[in-house]
């Protein structure tokens, strides 16, 4: 299964991989090879930025000659633009091939590439039983943030709803609840909320990892919608109605 992978949560992520999930055990994380991987860091110029390297990635030898067979974006919550271009990308190749989109929230994709480096660092057993608050910039002085635990090799659970916050209110709340592990591009901007904690994963999303959670929940029956999560308006609005001059 040959699948498109786009995140613009902040910066843009690009990916074509293959999978092959009927092959993997249950208890193991997911393979999946990376045929070709390109990023940009620029959280401003995601329209300038998607249509070079999504032309360069579909025309790599060894991509170029097979079809894919679905697309997965970053649904957030993330800035508007940055967020709208993504989907907007995703959709359009989606209609323009014949092919499924699947939406993941782009916290999900981080909670399970921090959970993945605990792993690494400590053990399975480890990351099995820890829980990850995960805060990602939401601009305006604010971060994107929930709480998760893993759900198998794949898979993350989401504790609680996704919210937008002050980092002093959310390490006020990390104080209180004893959270030993931050994940996210928000823990590196503000630095209280590292404080006595393991920070992992410093990004805003994860394009490979978000493959690995839509095939898993696609496998269990589960809808997995394309809406953006931005849980706020956008900081440019165009008016609701005209104003009369006397």
């Amino acid at each position: 299964m040959r699948i498109l992978s786009i995140d613009s949560s902040l910066g843009t992520q690009l990916l074509v991989c293959d999978a092959d999930p009927a092959g993997q055990a249950p208890d193991q994380a997911m393979r999946l090879t990376v045929l070709v991987s390109l990023d940009q860091e620029d959280s401003r110029h995601h329209a300038e930025s998607l249509g070079p390297m999504l032309s360069q990635a579909l025309s790599t030898p060894g991509v170029a000659n097979q079809p894919l067979d679905a697309v997965v974006a970053a649904t957030g919550p993330a800035p508007f633009t940055g967020l709208r271009a993504g989907l907007v990308t995703a959709r359009t190749v989606g209609r323009a091939r014949g092919l499924r989109v699947y939406g993941v929230p782009s916290l999900d994709a981080v909670a399970r590439r921090a959970l993945d480096e605990l792993a690494q660092a400590e053990d399975a057993e480890a990351a099995s039983q820890a829980v990850v608050q995960v805060a990602t910039d939401a601009r305006r002085k604010e971060v994107y943030t929930a709480r998760y635990r893993a759900k198998g090799a794949d898979d993350v659970e989401r504790l609680g709803e996704i919210g937008v916050m002050a980092p002093a209110e959310l390490a006020g709340v990390l104080e209180a609840d004893a959270v030993a592990y931050v994940a996210g591009s928000g823990v590196g901007l503000y630095p209280e909320l590292a404080e006595a904690r393991t920070a992992l994963a410093p990004v805003s999303g994860d394009a490979l990892a978000q493959v690995r959670l839509a095939l898993v929940r696609l496998a269990q029956g589960r809808e997995l919608p394309t809406e953006p999560l931005y849980l706020r308006h956008a900081d440019v609005q165009m008016p609701t109605a005209t104003k009369r001059h006397r």
